[in-house]
């Protein structure tokens, strides 16, 4: 008779899920078509993060798929001269839904990224309907009502549309109530454990954020139930195992990530300003907009009417109406006070959006709704009491500037219709009469959906249109123009007989977005090591140097195999340029010293590049600067004649030029701190009288000069000797695997092989097919020592972390399969 009875649940849930998920996917769209903005309009979608990075990621996850990438899911040859990738992979595109990029075509990646995000948002939607009708059962058009109320709540609208990553998070909050459910109800301890362990693969950041609201959801629950306090405890018990066990299963996975973390280059932390009350009140209301500065906490008129109504429906037991109103507004109060806020973000107070946990309170209050009704619908009393705070918070919001033009002409709306609704719904029900006429009540929640699907479209227009002014597009969507880019680069390429650099013109991320090999990569997990060997031979970087930019230099293109590169022209034909360029493995009979430090501290980019190079090409003289009352600065140096002139001001905004030559940017900004740093920039040839003038005219506010090392001038006809000596004793032949390099090297070579590869921890190399050795640290790329004249060397990437993360996984494996038989066991000896 049980499982009957759990077959017709299971069967009930399924049409609100399905009807959620269509309201949300056709609210989502309509807002799109309606705005014109891709793919139903010229509007780019790819605003902030969307285009700079999550599209990238997605594009090279396709040629990962497809077999057309330089790299596997554990390296990434493209991206920032070879960095790891197991753990960006896990950060960006965890979720199985990515793998969906696959099935589109190489072109229309936006358009697949599109498709995800909207079908996340359905999900989300669908699974918070099922999680409704397995909290209580109750109207089922209610919970399908409610379902689509939080799959385009304010958080998904304002926050994750725009970060797919994140609406994982925005789908594991039902399910994680429903792992508590089936911990209340001791049942699906492996099911348990198995969806605990998606929704960490999918997204840690708001996994961590779901996992805690799970807590919160199940405490809640036991608190309401009559169960004996040791069933309570066996409850809590059971649920932190579902948990430890299937965080522990995603282990190789999460520690490389961890430790990625660990050695990314570190981006300041926020510091956290809880909004005005009005103003955090006012993100509840319809048609308001915070673009990611406040809590996104709009669930809807209805949604938010009916959580109000549960402090006054007397059909809810006491109990109840007390436990969840206090997590409600304790959880809305964690929001306001800095501690618990830094531990929502797991203590690190985001520098972005400050309230990405607002999902958190929108699950919440959306399962107070339901509650409110799932015992009985609310009677007028209850519906007036609701009205009556609704109209509370709208008062104390008048005053916030979050408020749009027809905010309150909204609220008031929907908010009466759904007092009428209700109401009707209730005066029917009284009288025998009516009471079991259907059709009365299908045409109220045609209505109340109606409403919910006409106020949750119009947020969603005005959503985007407030981001798109705060925010503009940080790229625009694909075109016949990249295309020709893309096409251009492949038929320019020869991997790994050296590497061609798409540059970064659309996006830090073009070598994934475009292809090739280069210096670009945006990444919250770029790797410190990375980035300062790169600042330090003169590469510029923004996103406080979580993005690293390409340099067009021909010394760096020469110490890292750079054989092509393009540059395309203002309308976006690409030019392809060649060069000589060494092999990506080469031969040094001994590793030059590092360059001396200096007193002032200030960087020397041409000493590094000599030192890599392993052949001195540049002088750096000695300069004087004179300061004018207009702010600009004269710089004056002695060089050879002939030479080329290069400036390094890596804090410095504003350009610079030789006197007559065209200017070049400095684009180092100081907003809030140093975001951007200034490459190295070109300035041309020195005259033939040795006398070099530079003009510098500072962009943002008058700024120091360094002291020395800002110039260097470039003998090209010393570099080009240094290259033929390079290619005449590096390798002969270099083939690259998924995560591996495998370099001939020329009969009698000795001394030191270097890799044109950053160091980073995770490669080993043997020589010869000797004792695997950890390379040597050569001014931040990887060198190899050849103790006897040495004809191969083989070098493997494995990610920090994969080996105890595979181990841990397999232990959590090995107790889940435990649970399972144990299970099965028990259930063959009961009697049925």
């Amino acid at each position: 008779m049980g499982s009957e009875d759990g077959t017709v649940r299971r069967r009930s849930a399924v049409l609100p899920a399905v009807v959620a998920f269509v309201v949300v996917a056709a609210v989502f769209t309509a807002s799109g078509i309606i705005r014109g903005t891709y793919p139903f309009g010229s509007l780019s979608r790819s605003t902030n993060d969307l285009g700079t990075q999550y599209i990238p990621f997605f594009a090279h996850l396709w040629d990962v798929l497809h077999g057309r990438a330089q790299g596997d899911f554990l390296f990434n040859w493209q991206s920032a001269f070879g960095v790891g990738f197991l753990a960006d992979a896990g950060v960006d595109l965890g979720s199985p839904l990515s793998l969906l990029v696959g099935l589109f075509p190489r072109d229309r990646i936006d358009l697949a990224v599109y498709v995800i995000t909207t079908l996340k948002l359905g999900l989300a939607a669908a699974a918070m309907a099922v999680v409704l009708l397995k909290l209580r059962p109750g109207p089922r058009w209610v919970a399908a009502m409610l379902g689509a109320s939080y799959g385009v709540c304010g958080w998904a609208l304002d926050d994750g549309s725009y970060v797919p990553m994140w609406l994982d998070g925005l789908i594991a909050l039902p399910m994680f109530f429903l792992v508590a459910e089936w911990s209340l109800r001791r049942t699906n301890r492996v099911l348990s454990v198995l969806v605990v362990a998606v929704f960490w693969l999918s997204n840690f950041y708001t996994a961590y954020m779901a996992t805690f609201a799970g807590g919160i959801y199940l405490l809640a629950r036991l608190l309401t139930s009559d169960l004996s306090w040791s069933l309570r405890l066996r409850s809590v018990i059971r649920h932190g195992i579902s948990f430890a066990l299937g965080i522990a299963l995603v282990a190789p996975i999460l520690l490389p990530i961890i430790t990625a973390n660990r050695a990314a280059t570190p981006s300041p932390s926020g510091i956290f300003r809880p909004s005005a009350l009005d103003v955090f009140l006012s993100r509840l209301l319809p048609l308001s907009e915070g673009v990611g500065k406040t809590a996104s906490l709009y669930v809807g008129t209805v949604a938010l009417l009916l959580a109000l109504t549960l402090p006054f429906n007397r059909f809810v037991p006491w109990r109840s109406r007390v436990i969840w109103v206090i997590t409600i507004v304790g959880v809305a109060m964690s929001f306001r006070w800095a501690p618990t806020q830094e531990f929502w973000h797991a203590f690190d107070t985001p520098n972005g959006s400050q309230y990405r946990e607002a999902f958190v309170l929108c699950g919440l209050l959306v399962a107070a709704a339901w509650v409110a009704v799932a015992h009985r619908l609310p009677g007028p009393l209850a519906l007036l009491g609701g009205g009556a705070l609704v109209a509370v918070i709208a008062v104390l919001s008048d005053g916030s500037r979050l408020l749009t033009r027809h905010s309150m002409f909204v609220l008031i709306v929907s908010g009466a219709v759904t007092l009428v609704a209700f109401g009707t719904i209730w005066l029917l029900r009284r009288m025998p009469a009516t009471r079991r006429l259907k059709l009365p009540v299908a045409a109220a929640f045609a209505v109340l959906l109606a409403v919910v699907t006409v106020e949750t479209t119009w947020t969603a227009i005005i959503t985007d249109e407030y981001r798109a002014k705060a925010l503009t597009p940080s790229a625009p969507a694909w075109t016949g123009k990249e295309t020709d880019q893309l096409n251009a680069i492949r038929a320019a390429g020869d991997w790994p007989k050296y590497r061609t650099e798409p540059g970064t013109t659309l996006t830090p991320n073009d070598p994934m977005l475009l292809g090739g090999q280069g210096a670009g990569l945006y990444s919250s997990l770029l790797p410190s090591t990375t980035n300062q060997l790169l600042t330090g031979l003169g590469f510029g970087w923004s996103g406080y140097g979580r993005a690293s930019r390409t340099l067009d230099n021909p010394v760096t293109d020469a110490i890292f195999a750079v054989g092509a590169r393009m540059r395309p022209a203002d309308d976006g034909t690409p030019h392809i340029s060649r060069s000589e360029a060494p092999p990506l493995v080469t031969v040094q009979r001994r590793l030059a010293p590092a360059p001396a430090s200096t007193d002032s501290n200030a960087p020397n980019p041409y000493a590094a590049q000599d030192q890599l190079l392993g052949s001195k090409v540049y002088e750096v003289p000695e300069y004087k600067g004179t300061r004018f009352a207009t702010g600009e600065v004269k710089l004056v140096a002695q060089c050879t004649p002939g030479t080329t002139a290069y400036l390094f001001m890596p804090r410095v905004g504003g350009r610079a030029r030789q006197p007559g030559g065209s200017w070049h940017e400095l684009s180092s900004t100081r907003r809030p701190g140093i975001n951007t740093s200034s490459a190295m920039i070109d300035l041309g040839t020195v005259p033939a009288t040795g006398n070099l003038l530079i003009e510098v005219n500072f962009g943002e506010a008058p700024q120091g000069i360094p002291p020395e090392n800002a110039i260097g001038c470039l003998d090209e006809k010393a570099l080009a000797g240094a290259v033929k000596g390079l290619r005449a004793t590096g390798a002969s032949d270099v083939q690259a695997g998924g995560h591996s390099l495998h370099a001939t090297l020329r009969p009698g070579s000795k001394g030191w092989a270097v890799l044109s590869v950053p160091k980073l921890d995770g490669w080993t190399c043997s020589v010869d097919g000797a004792k695997a050795q950890t390379p040597r640290n050569f001014g931040g790329l990887m060198a190899v020592q050849l103790t006897n004249p040495a004809k191969r060397v083989d070098c493997t990437f494995t990610p920090a972390g994969l080996r105890r993360g595979l181990a841990i996984g397999a232990a959590a494996a090995v107790l889940t399969l435990a649970i399972a038989l144990t299970g099965a066991a028990r259930r063959r000896r009961t009697p049925s």
